[in-house]
């Protein structure tokens, strides 16, 4: 299959180095920072805003505590 010629009236695709440049800003949808982050641009959220809405689960281990046991009989 041939490539088709690029159209005259549409400008080339920018180089790999200028996305960079050319990528538009994301910002939080909670406080409205800028995002840099790929996975906060993914989902819409700065760090702090998505632990806000998103705080972790607790942590099992904080919730043993030690108990008292009477000696069993016979030891």
């Amino acid at each position: 299959m041939e490539t088709p010629e690029p159209l005259p009236d549409f400008p080339a695709p920018p180089a790999a180095q200028d996305r960079q440049a050319v990528r538009r800003p994301v910002r939080c949808a909670l406080c409205g920072r800028p995002l840099t982050g790929a996975e906060s641009r993914r989902t819409g959220l700065g760090p702090s805003c998505d632990a806000k809405l998103h705080p972790a689960g607790p942590d099992i281990r904080t919730r043993r505590h030690e108990v008292d046991q009477d000696p069993l009989p016979g030891t």
